[in-house]
């Protein structure tokens, strides 16, 4: 078919997510190291066009909404060649500690959230 599998598209949105939170200085790995973790709580994507082999995309992410301990990211998915939307989705996340027990967002998170947080990998 030479058509991407659809669960790629989640894999396209953590990468968008992760970029993001490490251009803003936030990576995830320093927010483990802080006893903060930010687990998938819920999930979304609407596909509109098929990513073929080969292709090269872009992920642009925004950082839409944060609470005291859930923050929501959107994610668009483009072909780079024309700028065609092939998806559109969403992730919350969930702030939690190592026991996994709810916490507050941390405040780098929040801040970015502030200041508009988007980018694009």
């Amino acid at each position: 078919m030479g058509v991407v599998h659809h669960s790629h598209f989640l894999v396209w949105f953590e990468l968008g997510r992760t970029e993001l939170m490490r251009e803003a200085g936030c990576a995830y790995a320093d927010l483990e190291r802080q006893g903060i973790w930010m687990p998938v709580v819920e999930a979304s994507c609407r596909y509109l066009s098929p990513a073929r082999y080969d292709e090269v995309l872009e992920v642009h992410t925004v950082l839409a909404e944060v609470s005291r301990v859930t923050a929501r990211f959107e994610y668009e998915v483009r072909r780079s060649a024309d700028a065609r939307l092939l998806a559109t989705g969403g992730t919350r996340h969930a702030a939690i500690d190592a026991r996994g027990v709810p916490c507050r967002m941390p405040e780098k998170v929040v801040q970015l959230a502030g200041a508009g947080g988007e980018g694009t990998a």
